[in-house]
């Protein structure tokens, strides 16, 4: 894993690997409610849905 990135060294190699591709497929056009990791939390989605304010309908 790159030193130099902005991801923490808490992060697991295969957490680190799935941030970078969910980033890739959101950059060539993916929603990112489509995300399997959460940017903001650099954690698994499913760990932090309660973290996030629902979108009003």
């Amino acid at each position: 894993m790159p030193r130099h990135t902005k991801f923490g060294p808490h992060l697991s190699q295969k957490l680190y690997d799935a941030i970078q591709r969910d980033n890739e497929r959101e950059e060539a056009g993916m929603h990112a409610d489509d995300r399997v990791t959460c940017w903001t939390h650099q954690s698994w989605s499913a760990n932090c849905d309660d973290l996030h304010t629902p979108r009003p309908s």
